[in-house]
């Protein structure tokens, strides 16, 4: 075992995977000692061969590389560096003259700036990695916490939490198919129940721990085992703990210096995990964005993402979710399949139609926009070992949520077609997209309606599935569940992009309605209608515009719509008369009654 106090390249290529691509393999493993920017070094003699000067740099190469001549040109002006990062787009010149093995004779390896980050959060984070290297032991060798929990558990035979602060459950790693309740809680919610928090607080073990150096044990109790505690500290700061929980066979004391080493390990991976800085969470975000657009280039995306171009992928589309439960959301879409990838993402009409999919900042997600007039939605891509089909990808999300929603909570989502290529990722987001908005509306019941109205134990008239939990609603769907309903929503999407042009610009409607109802669609296309009647609701605080929705909603019943808008019946034959005065249009009139249904629908979705 080797300290260091510099990091190594492969170390430092593993920690800036996200923003960094790497062009070329690492050859020769050399320490990195420094990191600057090309203009910033002095010009050397075109007859230099080694430029020694640039041994262990890491070189920001700002200058745009057009061809593969510039490309040799660049690597031949820095030739002895540790690291060329060149501009976004220079993979596209990787030609068969490149030495792909790095530095065997001296050449810098290759690493190519994401499109996503700018120059200076490069160089902010290439050099901080370098500064707070830290000494780390060789065992285990790991990229994650969930690598370590893993190690650690087989060689220990605990089951093994690791945690942050706050007592989140960062990575967990089983032996046996037992668990105790303590742990199975914690699992399933991704966090340690906040009954057993109190209850450790109340002890002082939790205070014990916060001021340990070394293993604090907890002896069983009842159906609770032995546990075996110890705290992961940076310059003091607590950052986190390594929990064991082991049977009676288990010797502590060997577990014990498994974790003392395991510990020191695990300081820079926890470093990582808990420190990703904002950029490296936006060009996630972005990355997935493009390949859910239907990037023309998936290269860089897939490898910011580490997904291969050939698999078994689906993307979910879930409707706005609460902050604080995200994170719970996407421990337990991580568990239920080999790997998933979230990211908020703005979907509506023009971007459904294949204008693309836009990430959107957390801002835009608390107000439920993009910024754009477009719904924000969470898109989970999840690649599954196994190929599933959208009904058991539904069933199993469901499954997977279903003891993790709190009782007041509904959250509804759609499965796409799931696809074999990462190419055409695009048309299962487009699906799940659309079937999450169909969703939406099946759940959401009408005004009016009663508690009876909606069973969420089970299946919906529309075929979508919903959780028999009583401590939350989870209700999913596939296209075959709500292909009607999508069909509607597709509709209106292309009636939104349609040109505008005037479609009541003719003769006045017979029966001599209303010369104003006329003036009011002159020009405005399908839109029209509802549009004046919104208008109208907004004037005069009314609800008309409700009114017809709901009477739509109940397929022209009277009696049920009268019911579920809290009014007589004779009120809403009056309120649709005065719709009809209002647009010039008539609920009676099939063309007519058309031309408002299709207004509504396409007011909804505008």
């Amino acid at each position: 075992m080797t300290d260091t106090a510099s990091p190594r390249l492969s170390r430092l290529i593993r920690d800036t995977e996200g923003f960094l691509l790497p062009l070329t393999e690492v050859a020769d493993d050399v320490a990195v000692a420094r990191v600057e920017f090309g203009f910033d070094l002095p010009a050397a003699p075109a007859e230099a061969a080694d430029h020694g000067s640039l041994n262990g740099t890491v070189v920001l190469v700002t200058e745009p590389v057009r061809s593969p001549a510039g490309l040799d040109a660049v690597l031949t002006d820095y030739a002895g560096a540790a690291a060329l990062v060149v501009p976004p787009g220079t993979h596209s010149h990787l030609g068969d003259g490149v030495d792909l093995r790095g530095s065997a004779g001296r050449a810098p390896i290759l690493l190519e700036r994401s499109p996503h980050v700018t120059w200076s959060e490069i160089l902010v984070h290439l050099r901080q990695l370098i500064e707070g290297a830290t000494s780390a032991l060789a065992w285990p060798d790991v990229d994650d916490l969930s690598a370590l929990a893993a190690a650690i558990a087989e060689t220990t035979g605990a089951s093994i939490t690791i945690e942050d602060p706050a007592s989140r459950v960062l990575a967990h790693a089983n032996l046996g198919d037992e668990l105790d309740e303590i742990r199975r809680e914690t699992i399933l919610s991704g966090a340690i129940p906040d009954w057993r928090i109190a209850e450790l607080e109340e002890s002082g073990f939790l205070d014990t721990i916060r001021r340990s150096t070394d293993v604090v044990e907890r002896p069983a109790e009842g159906t609770s085992p032995a546990r075996s505690v110890i705290a992961l500290r940076s310059e003091g700061e607590l950052i986190g703990t390594i929990w064991a929980a082991y049977p009676a066979e288990v010797d502590p004391e060997p577990l014990r210096e498994v974790l003392r080493d395991a510990a020191r390990a695990a300081l820079p991976v926890m470093l990582r995990t808990l420190r990703r800085s904002p950029f490296e969470k936006r060009i996630r975000r972005e990355a997935l964005g493009g390949i859910l657009a239907g990037s023309a280039d998936l290269g860089p995306a897939a490898t910011l993402l580490s997904l291969p171009f050939s698999g078994s992928f689906c993307v979910l589309a879930f409707t706005e979710v609460a902050p604080d439960r995200e994170p719970v959301l996407r421990f337990h879409l991580r568990a239920a399949f080999a790997d998933a990838v979230l990211a908020h993402v703005s979907s509506a009409g023009a971007a459904h139609a294949g204008h693309g999919s836009v990430p959107v900042s957390p801002a835009d997600v608390s107000m439920g926009r993009s910024g754009t007039g477009e719904r924000v939605r969470l898109a989970a891509l999840v690649q599954m070992s196994e190929p599933m089909n959208a009904d058991q990808v539904r069933d199993h999300v469901i499954a997977a949520l279903r003891r993790s929603l709190p009782k007041s909570e509904t959250l509804c989502f759609g499965v796409g077609a799931p696809v074999d290529r990462l190419d055409a990722v695009h048309r299962s987001w487009t699906e799940a997209a659309y079937v999450v908005d169909a969703v939406q509306t099946v759940t959401e019941a009408g005004p009016g309606a009663d508690d009876e109205d909606v069973d969420p134990t089970a299946q919906t008239s529309s075929g979508t599935r919903a959780s028999p939990s009583t401590r939350g609603r989870i209700v999913g769907a596939t296209i075959r569940d709500v292909a009607a309903r999508v069909v509607g929503l597709q509709v209106a999407d292309t009636l939104l992009a349609a040109d505008e042009r005037v479609i009541g610009g003719g003769p006045g409607p017979a029966g001599g309605r209303a010369l104003a109802g006329q003036r009011a669609l002159s020009g405005a296309g399908v839109l029209g209608p509802a549009q004046a009647l919104a208008a109208h609701d907004n004037r005069h605080n009314g609800s008309l515009l409700e009114t017809l929705r709901v009477y739509f909603a109940t397929v022209g019943n009277s009696a049920e719509a009268s019911r579920r808008l809290h009014v007589h019946t004779n009120s809403l034959r009056h309120r649709l008369g005065r719709i009809e005065v209002i647009t010039g249009l008539s609920t009676a009139e099939p063309a007519e009654r058309l031309w408002l249904e299709l207004s509504v629908l396409v007011h909804d979705r505008s």
